[in-house]
């Protein structure tokens, strides 16, 4: 193998990788690896020594971890972090010459730390044992590993783990300044395995057609949407201001007609944009008002136009589904699209409606799809 250190750079080096034999190339990237870790636990005995010594008090500091986010930019919090491995160490002989000779990772290394503190005595006896699965197991398994070892040393301590876990649960959801609407959040592993179990029942492979084109992200949003879709539709969500809970869209006449708008706006405020806008009226309940100025209401019509149940039917049993060829989405996960749009003249009837399943949906509204004529 040449031996081609991974802190050298320029053409050298770069000439070197490219001349190596496949096997030669892989075996040098699991060496590169093995130093990065060889690296980390070096600069972890550093650290240890700088704490123990207190030398950056010496530049006005009063903490290594502010020392360290200063001099590295590291955020605080991952140079706290990264002083806590560093002081645990010297009570981890096992740990410490695995991490020194190469053998295990900064995430390994810190879920034995974990260990330790949370059962000091009986770690101490099995460190070596533990070390050794660190050394050999996948990432899940050996997370497994440690949980099920502290389940049997001390329960009371994992209970207490499992319950702060579970009260860090969170989702956040905040608009982007590019228009997107950001989802975030962290759960525990009950229901972060629901969510999962569910969007992949959805968004598997199982219900991919061959020129489905979406990426397994774009898949995973389709199939949170078609949730919370279905969720809403099947009229088991509790009533809120006196009704069931909907997508509320205003948009102006203008608008709908092809012209320069006005108001078009989805929730509370968000901008939306011509093909979403058209995409929803093929398939929502339009509720007419009339202002003056914009802001007094003059007349309130009733609703109207949506497909009705029967008419839903009636397409299920024609079409089969989405009518995009190669695609097997059901019924269940389409919208009743009219064909001439409806504020256009279209009618709601079945002869102008097809079914389209949401994101070839969103595709035609966007003009990135042509929907196949009927017959």
């Amino acid at each position: 193998m040449l031996d081609v250190m991974p802190t050298l750079a320029g053409p050298t080096v770069i000439s070197c990788i490219e001349t190596m034999s496949d096997d030669d190339l892989h075996t040098h990237y699991l060496e590169c690896r093995r130093r990065e870790r060889i690296a980390a636990a070096a600069s972890a005995e550093v650290l240890a020594e700088i704490e123990r010594r207190r030398s950056y008090r010496h530049d006005g500091y009063l903490t290594a971890s502010a020392f360290v986010a200063h001099h590295t930019g590291d955020p605080h919090r991952t140079a706290a972090g990264r002083v806590r491995l560093a002081n645990a160490l010297g009570d981890m002989p096992e740990t410490s010459a695995a991490f020194r000779d190469g053998d295990l990772d900064v995430t390994r290394v810190r879920r034995l730390i974990n260990a330790r503190e949370t059962a000091p005595e009986p770690f101490a006896c099995a460190e070596p044992d533990l070390v050794e699965q660190a050394r050999t197991a996948d990432a899940k398994g050996f997370a497994t590993t440690i949980e099920l070892w502290l389940q049997r040393v001390s329960l009371a301590a994992v209970r207490a783990d499992e319950r702060e876990r579970f009260e860090r649960r969170r989702l956040t959801v905040f608009d982007t300044l590019d228009g997107m609407v950001h989802l975030e959040g962290d759960l525990d592993p009950v229901s972060a395995e629901t969510v999962i179990t569910a969007i992949g029942g959805l968004a598997g492979p199982a219900n991919r057609d061959g020129g489905d084109g979406r990426t397994p992200t774009q898949r995973r949003a389709d199939a949170l949407t078609e949730i919370c879709r279905r969720f809403l539709d099947g009229g088991e969500a509790p009533i809120s201001g006196r009704q069931t809970p909907h997508l509320r869209v205003i948009v102006d006449i203008d608008a709908l007609t092809g012209g320069p708008p006005r108001r078009s706006e989805i929730g509370h405020r968000r901008a939306l944009g011509p093909a979403a806008r058209e995409m929803l009226a093929c398939d929502a309940t339009v509720c007419g008002v009339l202002l003056r100025r914009g802001e007094e209401i003059l007349t309130m019509g009733r609703s109207s136009r949506t497909a009705t149940p029967a008419q839903f039917r009636a397409l299920a049993v024609r079409d089969g589904g989405c009518v995009v060829p190669g695609c097997d989405r059901p019924p269940d996960w389409c919208d009743a699209h009219h064909i001439v749009p409806w504020i256009q003249g279209g009618v709601t009837d079945v002869n102008d409606m097809v079914l389209v399943c949401r994101p070839h949906h969103v595709m035609h509204h966007l003009g990135s799809l042509r929907l196949p004529q009927r017959e």
